[in-house]
């Protein structure tokens, strides 16, 4: 496969060399646009301190002292509010137009990528809305008939065997704006603004602003049914105060599924299995299964998901930086493209071992 990925290096070099500068320039107009908006918040902020302190605001004109201001006395603010937006204008167009050319490129160059590594796969790169019933009958996001509020599908790469089909999806999940409790207030409100900016700004994709989980999703049928399900989630996420494990909780309330002791010390240190059935839970998780999912993490050190539903079965990574894309690794070196091979593997090891494949 080194072969296959050098070859492909070369190829695709102009492809990616370009890619490389336009997703600099995307930081640079990233910059720009939110952190020009969020100096334009903490201004606002610091004027109202300095007004309800007693203190007046610097850019006001004292009419005690001088009552018959000039133009540029009254408006000294202007000075700093035009360059300041011309700033967020600027940057605001040169994200806008740099990301798509940047996403053409990324999206060539992943096409030709996956055609080369995976020849008998078929790749679909085009936007599409994700099925509610899919993302609940997958049990990673808890219950969504009250709290989603859409998500999409940066595309997917399916693969076809013996007349079964295993389905891989780049996804982003939106939090429902009723579950924040920031909008609950005008404070709330603009310590949501904050967030967004600061999302904004250190987000691994500008996707992924408003996005709650970026990451792979795959889906594919099992080769005959369970009883009831199985979930095995990261064990660290039931010390958070974060939108999974909130769903985590809820999920143990639903169907019976209770939390589900293996006697696995070391797949314990990093996994949480719950089901409504323990024997079928045991049945599931083989030794081999709870071995290879222990070095993916070790490994990858990445979030990994699987339930087993009936006869459907659910695997899910958490990828900041997007699971058919370029990643975060330099472009020109040849890192990008093995980190995209790295991420299918790790998968379909999974799937060997579960022979879905």
């Amino acid at each position: 496969m080194n072969s296959t990925i050098s070859q492909l290096q070369q190829e695709l070099y102009s492809t990616l060399k370009q890619a490389g500068c336009n997703r600099r320039k995307i930081r640079i107009a990233r910059t720009l646009c939110y952190g020009g908006a969020l100096l334009y918040f903490v201004g606002i902020i610091a004027m109202q301190i300095f007004v309800f302190s007693g203190n007046g605001s610097p850019f006001m004109p004292d009419y005690e002292a001088n009552p018959n201001p000039t133009f540029f006395e009254q408006n000294k603010i202007l000075v700093f509010i035009i360059p300041l937006f011309a700033l967020i204008m600027l940057g605001s167009w040169g994200l806008s137009f740099y990301y798509k050319k940047y996403t053409d490129d990324e999206q060539n160059a992943v096409r030709q990528i996956i055609r080369g590594m995976f020849p008998d796969a078929k790749c679909y790169l085009s936007p599409a809305p994700l099925s509610q019933s899919l993302m609940q009958q997958s049990n990673f996001f808890g219950s969504l008939k009250s709290n989603y509020s859409g998500g999409y599908s940066f595309g997917s790469v399916v693969f076809e065997n013996n007349n079964r089909k295993i389905t891989f999806r780049d996804i982003v999940i939106n939090k429902g704006v009723k579950e924040n409790w920031l909008v609950q207030s005008s404070v709330g409100g603009l310590l949501l603004v904050f967030q967004m900016m600061f999302k904004g700004l250190f987000a691994k994709r500008v996707e992924n602003v408003v996005g709650t989980f970026r990451g792979m999703f795959a889906d594919a049928q099992l080769e005959k049914s369970i009883n009831g399900s199985v979930v095995i989630l990261p064990d660290h996420l039931e010390s958070k105060l974060d939108y999974l494990a909130k769903n985590i909780q809820a999920l143990k309330n639903v169907n019976g599924n209770k939390l589900v002791m293996l006697e696995d010390v070391e797949f314990e240190c990093y996994f949480a299995v719950y089901s409504n059935d323990e024997i079928t839970a045991r049945y599931v998780l083989t030794p081999a299964m709870k071995l290879r999912m222990t070095e993916l993490k070790k490994k990858y050190n990445r979030d990994i998901m699987l339930s087993f539903s009936g006869n459907r079965f659910f695997f899910a990574v958490a990828m900041p930086e997007g699971f058919l894309t370029l990643g975060n690794s330099s472009l020109t070196s040849g890192e990008a493209l093995k980190d995209l091979y790295d991420n299918f593997a790790a998968v379909r090891e999974i799937l060997t071992d579960l022979k879905l494949k």
